[in-house]
């Protein structure tokens, strides 16, 4: 007698997953084509012009209109953004805690809801920002910074609702002009940036 080979279910072949991990992908990215082709068409466009008849971009405008620092309550879309302050330290966590490689750079943030729907918050919701210069936050020692259940790693944020936390930046020079640019979503559609001095 033959041994029957078995046949495994779909579900749980390789390439069933590779097929669902490419797709969710792509739906999750939208495509893109068609935020491109109104990209351009914006482009093409002239710029307005002010009472001086100097032309001046919208985003010319925006930046003029408001400059944020610490203490100000900066809203993106439907989240509000507020850094209480900053701090520096080069252990975070304790004995068993992280070490910088250079200095941490501790900002205490809130981050307010004021949508309709829960929203995820992630350390990546902040980068610091030194001229052209671009620092992600340090996921881990942002986790030791915070008390147990307290932070932005994978936080759902219900509406009206806020979490307050630390986010923490390993720098080489805590005393440099940094600001601070926080979005409202994981893929960073919208913007704004805080002053931090």
């Amino acid at each position: 007698m033959a041994k029957e080979r078995i046949k495994k279910p779909f579900y749980k072949r390789w390439w069933f997953w590779a097929i669902a991990v490419i797709l969710v992908i792509a739906i999750a990215t939208g495509g893109g084509e068609d935020d491109t082709d109104l990209a351009n068409d914006a482009g093409d466009a002239a710029p307005p012009e002010t009472e001086e008849g100097t032309d001046v971009t919208e985003g010319e405008k925006k930046e003029e209109t408001k400059t944020y620092k610490i203490g100000d309550a900066v809203k993106v879309g439907d989240v509000v953004f507020t850094v209480h302050g900053k701090s520096t330290a080069n252990n975070v966590g304790g004995e068993y805690g992280q070490n910088a490689s250079g200095t941490y750079l501790i900002l205490d943030v809130t981050v307010k809801n004021e949508g309709k729907e829960a929203i995820m918050t992630d350390s990546s919701f902040f980068k610091l920002l030194q001229g052209d210069t671009e620092y992600n936050a340090d996921d881990s020692a942002t986790l030791y910074a915070n008390e147990a259940g307290k932070g932005f790693f994978l936080e759902e944020i219900n509406p009206n609702l806020e979490n307050r936390g630390k986010v923490v930046f390993d720098v080489a020079d805590p005393k440099a002009a940094y600001k601070l640019q926080v979005q409202s979503g994981f893929w960073g559609t919208e913007t704004q940036t805080i002053d931090l001095q």
